[in-house]
């Protein structure tokens, strides 16, 4: 059996020289290569610098350029959305189309917020996504184990992992606040929703937190990259 092609959403960022780029994680790309799959990396594919072009600009992505991304898309045999603080058009029809085609999906953090944001028919919604205020300070940058969550049965999840609780790391600071479509599959314990997933299609799972910065000591977060590779093995 061959190795499957993982396609990564690309990441808009500012490189130390203060250069415009688009990157992925290192966590992201290796846990692909551990666990048997190809990483590749999707770029947005519009003549912009996506730090500095105004957001009506990025968000309005033409019919040759939707054509264009779906070329690359349709080569890959799943996907990763990795975690962000800037959510764009591609980001979303990427999502859409991956599902329509049954793609095998893994939203982490921010991706898995992008997965609520499109269920919710927005993309761009304060009322959906929501500025963390709990007991639980949820961004606790290069902790082991921040928090427990609370698995519930019958979900994805907790087949993929055989648990009702389980301790992640976390590092956000906004939330998503409801679904529809989904199905929420884990809660923190201080009721932030923490997993979602839709059990109609082949594979498609968001995390709210990090199991790609897990995998040297964390039995659960290679499990989640070992079923999502083997779901992508065609």
């Amino acid at each position: 059996m061959s190795k499957p092609i993982i396609g990564i959403v690309g990441r808009s960022d500012i490189s130390r020289e203060e250069y415009n780029t688009i990157c992925c994680f290192e966590s992201v790309r290796r846990s692909i290569i551990k666990k048997g799959g190809i990483p590749i990396l999707i770029l947005p594919n519009q003549d912009l610098e996506y730090e500095i072009s105004r957001p009506k600009d990025i968000d309005r992505l033409t019919l040759e350029e939707k054509n264009d991304l779906r070329k690359v898309i349709d080569i890959c045999d799943g996907i990763v959305m990795p975690g962000t603080y800037k959510l764009f058009e591609y980001d979303r029809f990427i999502y859409e189309y991956a599902l329509n085609k049954d793609i095998p999906i893994l939203g982490l953090c921010g991706g898995m917020q992008l997965m609520g944001l499109v269920d919710n028919d927005d993309v761009d919604s304060k009322d959906i996504l929501i500025k963390n205020n709990t007991d639980i300070l949820h961004f606790q940058k290069g902790i082991k184990y921040v928090h427990k969550i609370n698995i519930i049965e019958n979900t994805l999840l907790s087949k993929i992992l055989n648990k009702k609780e389980l301790n992640i790391n976390s590092r956000h600071n906004f939330h998503l606040d409801k679904v529809k479509k989904l199905k929420v599959c884990a809660y923190s314990e201080d009721g932030i929703i923490e997993a979602v997933e839709l059990s109609d299609k082949k594979f498609v799972l968001g995390v709210q937190w990090h199991p790609e910065s897990m995998l040297d000591f964390d039995e659960n977060a290679n499990k989640i990259f070992e079923t999502f590779i083997s779901s992508c093995k065609v």
